[in-house]
């Protein structure tokens, strides 16, 4: 039996054939050169997607954009950024249809020194010392280049987190060694189920997993075959890995998009932090149920775990700052400036406390003071304030607070006083991160420069009266 539809197919082939014959069907095919205005545009696309997808956030990416559109473009562009869709277009008067270009923004982790790269191309183009064709070649060579640190470099810096978070607390060098091969140890597993195409929240489930394994497996040792590891305090192995985890979230941007208004990109990076963070209640909650089973009963000790030394805490809050930076591709002279964020971050913390003013609302002044000289550093030595930012809050990272709270949530029946003080934990640690990251971002918006023009005003698309022409 003949399938009807060729017919209708064979019918109207013929009739193109038959048109194209007798010149009645015009196809416009597109010249395969650009224009320099069209150049121009397909440059700031990339740009942006190279900026946006590396954390910095939306309204920076928009005003730099803005840089480059207004030396290149003699008619207005208008930038939209909406979590992963970055859309750029250009109204071209009345005797002209609109160019409008739209980019789906993956992302590719964060690389403080390209973002600085990317930075000062814009801002060169601003101020009309590039030309379009050097722009061009300077952004490919910028996208093609290599990491200025190999991988093994950026996987011991996680282990510097980790390493960091125990010198708070420990001044047992055995410790701080325990703590770097750990942290190294999870950055090595992390970057191989990212490679893998694993989302983040089963990445985070499974280095949560992960770190309550091997502490408790250190404690299983430590009370059969190994003595030695006797001297391991599994607490403070768990605190630090998880501190290493909350480390990679981005919530100072999240925040900063939120408060210039960027809402829909605010909500979808602030709901990707809770569904990060959700993967390491998970991730802990099914490790300390494993560890109970095997018989490890790892104790959360809020009360019993005292700081160490001032010096020690300061050392390892500048510890813990300089090797989120290095881990993340900072020049040399953001790891030294993060570094020293962080000891003013705890200095901060450390005095307002001792006057009383209590922990959440001292680490809300201290990520103040962050955020504020993070825009100040940033325009000195022409570092990304998110470096600073992003670094210089990790001190103030409420690890041994939520891992209390997920230690008597998982461990405690519900309505219980265990499990109520569980709760509370986690409210505190909940809020404390919310102050930090509100705190950080109102800072650097203190610091800003007063030479910034507002996004509002620039990126607003030109009246234009729709008539040919006018009376």
């Amino acid at each position: 039996m003949r399938n009807p539809f060729s017919f209708l197919i064979r019918g109207f082939q013929r009739e193109s054939v038959e048109a194209l014959d007798h010149g009645s069907l015009i196809i416009h095919k597109i010249d395969d050169e650009l224009t320099d205005n069209m150049r121009a545009l397909r440059l700031v696309a990339t740009l942006c997607d190279q900026l946006l997808s590396r954390g910095m956030p939306a309204s920076d990416v928009v005003y730099l954009g803005l840089e480059v559109t207004s030396t290149y473009c003699s008619r207005k562009v208008h930038i939209d950024i909406s979590h992963t869709i970055l859309t750029i277009s250009q109204d071209r008067g009345i005797d002209r249809e609109p160019l409008t270009l739209v980019r789906t923004v993956a992302s590719r982790g964060s690389d403080y020194h390209t973002l600085q790269l990317l930075e000062d191309l814009a801002r060169s183009v601003g101020k009309e010392e590039v030309s379009l064709d050097d722009a061009e070649r300077q952004l490919d060579s910028i996208i093609a280049r290599k990491h200025i640190y190999p991988s093994v470099v950026t996987h011991l810096a996680g282990g510097g987190i980790s390493a960091g978070v125990v010198m708070l607390y420990s001044p047992n060098p055995f410790m701080w060694l325990i703590a770097l091969f750990m942290g190294t140890m999870i950055s090595l597993v992390i970057s191989r189920m990212t490679k893998m195409g694993l989302p983040s929240f089963y990445i985070q489930s499974l280095s949560g997993l992960i770190v309550i394994l091997i502490a408790a497996i250190t404690s299983l040792l430590a009370m059969t075959t190994v003595p030695i590891l006797a001297e391991v305090n599994p607490t403070l192995v768990i605190i630090s890995g998880i501190v290493m985890l909350v480390a990679g979230m981005m919530i100072a941007s999240a925040f900063q998009d939120a408060l210039d208004e960027y809402y829909v990109t605010a909500m979808a990076r602030l709901l990707k932090v809770v569904m990060m963070t959700g993967g390491i209640v998970l991730g802990t909650t099914v490790g300390l149920y494993i560890a109970t089973r095997l018989g490890v009963y790892l104790a959360a000790t809020p009360n019993h775990l005292t700081l160490a030394d001032i010096n020690y805490q300061y050392a390892g809050a500048a510890v813990l700052a300089a090797s989120f930076a290095l881990g993340n591709y900072a020049r040399p002279i953001a790891i030294i400036s993060a570094g020293l964020v962080g000891f003013l971050s705890l200095y901060v913390t450390l005095v307002l406390t001792n006057l009383d003013l209590g922990q959440i609302a001292a680490s809300g002044v201290a990520a103040m003071v962050v955020g504020l000289a993070a825009s100040l550093l940033s325009r000195v030595l022409k570092i990304p304030t998110i470096a600073i930012m992003s670094a210089g809050i990790i001190p103030l990272v409420p690890g041994l607070t939520l891992y209390s709270a997920l230690h008597y949530i998982s461990q405690s029946a519900p309505n219980t006083s265990d499990f109520d003080t569980g709760i509370a934990f986690l409210m505190r640690a909940l809020l404390i991160a919310v102050v930090v990251a509100a705190g950080v971002t109102f800072g650097a918006l203190m610091g800003r420069s007063a030479r910034t023009r507002h996004v509002r005003l620039t990126n607003r698309l030109p009246h234009r009266h729709l008539g040919r022409h006018r009376k």
